[in-house]
């Protein structure tokens, strides 16, 4: 494939560039008069399929709607330093469809770790009303593996919700209204609800707290530590809902932009109108992708297509043609591709900073 190589270096101002990596380039200084800025884009054709083989001429990018010129572009594989984050306070069908009981081999989180290469890493993590690291960044996926066993654990716990349970199987209206009234709507309390089986009485309720943001938030702080060669990942796999966090969208979608972690996850309640509320905001802010996770097969398909698309992106680069202020700017980065068949998925912008 044919690669726009990094122009001659000739000038004023040191930037670090981090956190990916062109074809010949790793991570280092450079010495340049204005700031590349680094673009990873998705794409895939019509019916969800990976594209490769493009050229730099099949994309254009602009920034507050001015075209910029790409200077760099490549399509090279780059190892994946992932933070899968699981939220352990859904109800027991929802963490059942993850981790089967009794164990079914391979469970879908088992099949998520097998996509990952011996050049990647992850971490997991798990949270409620708290967060908690399961096990910290290795190559080792059977560490991984091993972590996941708590979740199992966890549901086992967790009662059954009846809403959950109804949705899961029954017609597509009806799943869209359940979503609208927010799922089982009690927290998962139990319930007696005419025509459905008595909870466990050993089934604790679920967390009173759900708190997503806080654990997104703790999961981008752990990625900044990891080498700038690798691309960085944080994968959430939940039904979306987010009670009493301290952080917010706003600062969380700062905070990945700012890193150049890309956000995917899996939706684990059906979507409504199209959309999986706040994963799905995280996921366009920052260039990745929210799939259903309301199967086992969904789940599988999800997990595969992750790891594909984190792994396999185009980078383009551009020197922007927008002049610096006096004080920091968001830049709203607009991609198009040449072929209406083809769909891009990319970061929708970053902060420009003044000029020292």
């Amino acid at each position: 494939m044919r690669a726009l190589h990094w122009p001659a270096a000739s000038l004023m101002v040191v930037v670090i560039i981090s956190g990916l990596a062109f074809a010949g380039y790793t991570s280092r200084q450079i010495r340049t008069q204005v700031d590349l800025v680094v673009v990873p884009v998705g794409v895939r054709d019509s019916e969800g399929r990976l594209v490769t083989g493009l050229q730099a001429e099949d994309f254009s990018v602009l920034e507050d709607g001015k075209t910029q010129r790409i200077s760099n572009f490549s399509l090279d594989p780059i190892p994946l330093s992932a933070v899968i984050l699981i939220d352990d306070g859904m109800s027991r069908t929802m963490l059942r469809r993850l981790y089967p009981y009794p164990p079914v081999l391979p469970s879908p989180l088992i099949t998520f770790t097998s996509g990952f290469s011996e050049f990647d890493e992850a971490a997991s993590f798990r949270y409620d009303h708290s967060i908690y690291r399961l096990a910290d960044f290795a190559n080792n996926p059977f560490a991984i593996e091993e972590s996941f066993r708590e979740i199992a654990q966890i549901a086992e716990t967790r009662p059954d919700d009846p809403a959950d349970m109804l949705a899961e199987k029954g017609p597509g209206w009806l799943r869209s209204i359940l979503n609208v009234l927010g799922g089982g709507g009690d927290g998962g309390r139990p319930s007696a609800t005419p025509g459905m089986p008595p909870p466990s009485p050993r089934a604790n309720p679920r967390p009173s707290n759900r708190l997503m943001h806080d654990a997104i938030h703790d999961a981008a702080l752990a990625l900044q530590s990891r080498p700038a060669n690798r691309r960085r990942i944080i994968v959430v796999i939940s039904d979306g809902k987010d009670i009493g966090s301290t952080h917010t969208l706003a600062e969380n979608t700062d905070l990945l932009l700012n890193q150049e972690i890309q956000f995917y996850a899996v939706s684990m309640s059906f979507a409504t109108f199209g959309s999986f509320g706040l994963l799905s905001d995280y996921a366009r802010a920052t260039g990745g992708d929210a799939y259903p996770g309301t199967s086992t097969t969904s789940l599988e398909t999800a997990f595969n297509q992750i790891t594909e698309q984190a792994r396999n992106q185009y980078i383009l680069g551009y020197v922007s043609n927008n002049t610096a202020g006096e004080s920091a700017v968001f830049r709203k980065i607009e991609v198009r591709m040449r072929s209406p068949k083809h769909k891009a998925t990319y970061r929708k912008g970053y902060m420009q900073y003044p000029k020292r």
